[in-house]
């Protein structure tokens, strides 16, 4: 009876490596868009851009979402940062950053990258 515990541990150990880890490494770049397409131009705004892209570090489209505080009436930087915490995202690239999208997203260890262009591109850009 041991001996069956045992391999099936091993089984299911070597079925699902590093399971845990995986989700907490893996960088993930949210790049403020004009359009839902990963060609599409970073925008020049941050917290009220039209759409988020969420890439990974090699520059992979992993998720597309229209830009959930876009249409706030105030606080837009701060439901956008709180957003981004719970999509586990670590940068935010955009052509510009305003003052409080810059204080919630520190408050949350989220860095900033300014850049322009192609939304995969500057997601590949991100060191």
């Amino acid at each position: 009876m041991r001996a069956i515990w045992y391999l099936f541990v091993m089984i299911i150990a070597a079925a699902m490596p590093n399971l845990g880890a995986t989700a907490q490494t893996q960088t993930r770049i949210a790049v403020a868009t004009d359009a839902p397409a990963a060609d599409a131009a970073v925008s020049k705004i941050a917290a009220r851009a039209p759409h988020m892209l969420i890439f990974d570090a090699d520059g992979k489209l992993l998720e597309s979402h229209p830009n959930p505080a876009a249409s706030n009436s105030s606080s837009a930087g701060g439901a956008l940062a709180r957003w981004l915490g719970e999509k586990n995202v670590q940068v935010l690239v955009a052509g510009d950053f305003g003052a409080k999208l810059s204080a919630a997203l520190a408050e949350r260890k989220i860095r900033q990258v300014v850049a322009s262009g192609p939304a995969s591109k500057a997601a590949r850009g991100v060191k």
